[in-house]
């Protein structure tokens, strides 16, 4: 276990307040309110440990810059807005899917986003 330095407390504490995964920049963003002094290779060098000790868990959705969400936040699905590029956090599940796998198959899990424009840019 590291040590709780002010600039992981203030990274750990970005990602704990937010409803949805943050990228990078924005984890900069929201950290120097609480350490002023963080800079980017802080953040990346301690979202890479905070990965490694499964606090964190890396979300890659197709074609946008990786992003990050506390781990253990239970299963949920992503909307992406095509317009502003949010990501918004779907906290229900599509039923029906093990009647899409074939007969002799073993589902093991499932990640969805859906993609489309969010309130604002739909407007």
């Amino acid at each position: 276990m590291k040590r709780m330095t002010k600039q992981r407390m203030a990274i750990l504490k970005s990602l704990s307040d937010s409803k949805r995964p943050l990228y990078v920049e924005e984890i900069l963003s929201k950290a120097a309110e609480e350490a002023p002094k963080i800079n980017l290779s802080t953040v990346y060098r301690t979202i890479r440990a905070l990965v490694e000790e499964e606090k964190i868990s890396l979300i890659e959705l197709p074609g946008e810059k990786s992003c990050y969400e506390i781990s253990n936040k239970g299963h949920h699905h992503y909307f992406l807005c095509d317009g502003c590029s949010e990501i918004y956090v779907l906290n229900k599940c599509p039923k029906g899917l093990a009647d899409m796998i074939p007969e002799g198959f073993n589902l093991m899990g499932h990640s969805i986003t859906l993609n489309g424009f969010c309130l604002e840019c739909n407007g």
